[in-house]
């Protein structure tokens, strides 16, 4: 749910995950099983969490010779690891067939330095949904044994918790929109100071909708792995949001 606002603070020290790169150098013998390469090639890609930054680029030749045939493909990878295992996976194993009569190609791996504004890109994905309602990007942000630290009664863990989460406070507040005040990246962690907003429309914390445009501080806490979150512990101020809707602060929270 964020929506960048001026002024916003963000910090950032060394990141400690490095992501890693293919880089395939690549003439193209047979259109027809290029095509089929490809096809092949995407899911597998995928399913370990590559991502294409260069698609059958042709390059602009700054200095030295470069074959005009040749076109260059690079895929951003969590890491080496997943990079290994997508070139040495049974559902990559296909296209490295057609590969071998379709192609002709230099592959190589790459050990890159992952930069904090990843950490960073991340987990503001993780705020946007709160503002679209479009939890779609759930299983690429959130590792699958995602931990919702405390997890709220009735709520699923895992994405799925993630999703119903979204859907309850959008219920509570259709417009709600959440501002990123602070924001600080430091290994493996992301600090999150969040400023959310809305009009109180559906029941919350036991309180009937008041029709009231109203405004509560959030603290989250996030740790990263391979480029997803794998643990989230949050802290809101849900008696400031009760005062606004002159409820008593003896309501459990």
């Amino acid at each position: 749910m964020i929506t960048p606002i001026h002024g916003v603070r963000s910090i950032r020290t060394k990141e400690n995950h490095m992501s890693a790169f293919s880089l395939t150098e690549v003439e193209i013998l047979d259109p027809e099983g290029a095509q089929r390469y490809a096809e092949l090639t995407q899911s597998a890609v995928a399913l370990y969490g590559g991502r294409f930054r260069v698609l059958a680029a042709e390059p602009v030749v700054a200095e030295g010779d470069w074959p005009a045939e040749k076109r260059v493909v690079i895929i951003e990878w969590p890491d080496m690891e997943r990079l290994r295992g997508w070139y040495d996976s049974a559902e990559y194993a296909p296209a490295r067939v057609v590969a071998e009569t379709a192609l002709q190609r230099r592959l190589t791996f790459l050990e890159g330095v992952d930069a904090p504004e990843a950490a960073e890109a991340t987990v503001r994905r993780f705020y946007e949904a709160m503002r679209t309602g479009d939890t779609s990007v759930a299983d690429e942000i959130l590792a699958p044994a995602w931990e919702d630290i405390p997890l709220a009664p009735g709520i699923s863990a895992g994405p799925d918790g993630y999703r119903q989460t979204v859907a309850f406070l959008r219920a509570a507040f259709p417009d709600l929109r959440a501002d990123i005040e602070d924001i600080l990246v430091t290994g493996d962690r992301v600090a999150v100071r969040v400023l959310a907003r809305g009009t109180h429309e559906g029941e919350i914390l036991g309180v009937a909708p008041t029709g009231r445009a109203v405004e509560f501080r959030a603290f989250d806490f996030h740790r990263l792995e391979q480029g997803r979150i794998v643990q989230s512990w949050h802290l809101e101020d849900f008696f400031g949001l009760l005062a606004q809707l002159d409820t008593p602060s003896t309501v459990t929270v």
